[in-house]
């Protein structure tokens, strides 16, 4: 669990993080002086890098960067005390400059993007990071632009006496909005931990990156996620469940099938589905080959296992209604028909050519529970090796 919420607070990353030194620079110069403003930011943006590159070690990089962008903005903003006549006033010299930063990356927003994502591991999904960080400089700037162009009116106006106020307010303001991103952070990772995340794999199943269920589902770009899927035989025959995929018509596929989430192996996965769906704990089951499959929402990199009904248990009433026992003949018979789903017309085809569809009688002493119970021994002294 510690694991997962790391992983999610790097792939929400808190944006406050990036402008905290800047905020300092800018607050204390404002009261102090650009000498104490330095002596003070700089060190509190040392200690945010060192932290983070302990904490979010993977977001290291991301936010090293948002430091080296602080830096070039402090150094430009100084520049204006080497210059014998100011252009600007003292007290929006560095608000100015921050604007300008904020506009070169709205501007180049799509280049920048591309460039920080061949930076980052692909391990982190950068979406709500690169989100976040635009929609608090959406925030930021505009703050930034209506004091900048109200300093500037009153001085054009040559209204003097509300330039304390206006900065009163200002200072107001950017404090409100940072407690307010803090709290919205903490709340939208809370929501996150409680939703299904689920890794990206590659055509070698090696896990490259993570994503939101939700948001895998709706996405025009298709992932490819792990799946484990089990098919049930007893006596030649096959137990199939009635899916219901969009708006396709009802079509017959494995009893089990369900993504592998993120920080969970593939054992795991299928522990938890079968103990949910069957409520069985003392299941035992072989692996008999990997595929892939393109369905409608994304690409399947799944995990097929098979399993012999050696364990006495009741498919509850949901799976009565949508299960069926199906011959070799019967599945062959409509195999083309359109009624079975992809996944198992492959799974058909990898469990003729394995050997293990035996038809005729059994009295659970068939090839395949023994198969099944040599394999499944053979893990289980590995596991316990290494305990």
């Amino acid at each position: 669990m510690d694991k997962f919420r790391k992983h999610i607070n790097e792939s929400f990353f808190n944006p406050v993080f990036h402008f905290l030194p800047l905020l300092i620079f800018l607050v204390v110069d404002d009261f102090f002086g650009i000498l104490p403003a330095w002596e003070i930011s700089f060190p509190a943006a040392f200690i945010l890098l060192i932290y983070t590159y302990f904490v979010y070690n993977r977001i290291f990089t991301w936010h090293l960067i948002s430091t080296l962008i602080f830096v070039c903005s402090s150094l430009i903003a100084a520049l204006e005390t080497f210059f014998p006549i100011s252009f600007l006033k003292h007290e929006i010299v560095y608000e100015t400059v921050v604007l300008l930063f904020f506009f070169v990356f709205i501007v180049f927003r799509s280049g920048i993007q591309k460039i920080v994502q061949q930076l980052m591991s692909n391990l982190i999904p950068m979406t709500n990071n690169f989100e976040e960080l635009y929609r608090v400089i959406w925030a930021f700037g505009l703050v930034l632009f209506i004091y900048v162009s109200g300093f500037l009116t009153l001085q054009a106006l040559d209204i003097h006496g509300y330039e304390q106020f206006l900065q009163s307010v200002y200072l107001g303001v950017l404090f409100f909005l940072i407690a307010y991103e803090i709290l919205r952070v903490q709340l939208i990772r809370s929501k996150l931990i409680r939703e299904e995340w689920l890794p990206i794999v590659n055509n070698q199943g090696k896990v490259i990156g993570s994503i939101q269920h939700t948001i895998s589902l709706n996405d025009e770009k298709k992932y490819q996620h792990p799946v484990v899927r089990i098919l049930f035989v007893d006596k030649g025959m096959i137990l199939l469940n009635k899916q219901t995929e969009g708006n396709k018509t009802d079509r017959w596929d494995s009893t089990i099938s369900a993504h592998v989430v993120m920080e969970e192996s593939i054992e795991q996965c299928v522990t938890r589905t079968v103990k949910k769906k069957l409520d069985i704990d003392d299941f035992k089951y072989m692996f008999l080959s990997n595929y892939t499959v393109d369905c409608q929402n994304e690409i399947q990199y799944s995990f097929l296992f098979v399993s012999c009904m050696m364990s006495d248990f009741k498919l509850t009433e949901r799976f009565v209604e949508q299960s069926k026992w199906w011959t070799q003949s019967q599945i062959e018979e409509n195999l083309h028909s359109g009624i079975f789903t992809e996944s198992f017309v492959t799974e058909y085809d990898l469990l003729l050519r394995s050997g293990l569809l035996e038809t005729g009688k059994c009295e659970c002493n068939c090839r395949l529970k023994q198969v099944i119970y040599d394999q499944f021994n053979v893990q289980k002294k590995e596991t316990e090796k290494y305990q």
